[in-house]
């Protein structure tokens, strides 16, 4: 600095660290709050819920939503590990899978269900009937946040990053309402089949193209 210069002084009036996209200019790193991205790159596609989806509408007996359930939670687990996770960023480093974290988030998924199930009721859901079906559709929006929930307790809390991951996948579940009161009296439309297949398909926007927006 020039003899007579000040220094700037920047402000950030970001809530904290995270960063969503990568400078690839050689930069100091704050270990103690390092920064988190998720790399741009066709890795963090989950080709296997559009093909769950397929399944659903044209494959399974009557739309039979705990099967594609208990398909999809398996399945969310294994695009963590060979896709999510090594396409995450934390600091100057990828993490690697911890195998307790991956239980313990199972069980803290099923946990938040009571609460988005009575988001769901709150937003007009029926309460005396189909209460089982809005249950499932409860699991299916947080089986299908379990990756973003793992990486939220993986990268110390940074929750940032990842708010947009279940922001879009609620925003497929909500406008996806708009086909039910439809005239059309066709079976997909009953509840909650066409809430379900906005919440895939949200996600499936929500985790290819979160490393860029």
């Amino acid at each position: 600095m020039k003899k007579g210069q000040t220094a700037k002084k920047t402000v950030s009036f970001s809530d904290d660290t995270t960063m969503t996209t990568h400078n690839r200019k050689k930069r100091n790193i704050d270990h103690d709050h390092p920064p988190v991205f998720v790399r741009k790159t066709t890795l963090t596609i989950p080709w296997h819920l559009p093909l769950l989806l397929l399944y659903f509408i044209f494959g399974s007996t009557d739309y039979d939503s705990f099967k594609l359930l208990i398909t999809l939670i398996p399945l969310q687990v294994l695009y963590l590990i060979f896709q999510f996770n090594k396409s995450t960023v934390y600091g100057n480093k990828i993490i690697k899978i911890k195998t307790s974290l991956l239980l313990i988030c199972l069980f803290t998924t099923l946990l938040i269900v009571p609460f988005v199930a009575i988001v769901i009721i709150l937003m007009g859901a029926p309460i005396s009937s189909n209460l089982k079906a809005t249950w499932l559709l409860s699991l299916h929006i947080c089986y299908l946040s379990y990756p973003a929930i793992y990486s939220v307790f993986n990268c110390d809390f940074k929750v940032g990053l990842w708010k947009k991951y279940f922001i879009v996948i609620l925003f497929g579940s909500w406008i996806s309402c708009i086909v039910i009161p439809l005239d059309w009296d066709r079976d997909w439309q009953r509840w909650p089949v066409p809430i379900i297949i906005g919440s895939y398909v949200g996600a499936f926007l929500g985790y290819s193209i979160g490393s860029y927006v």
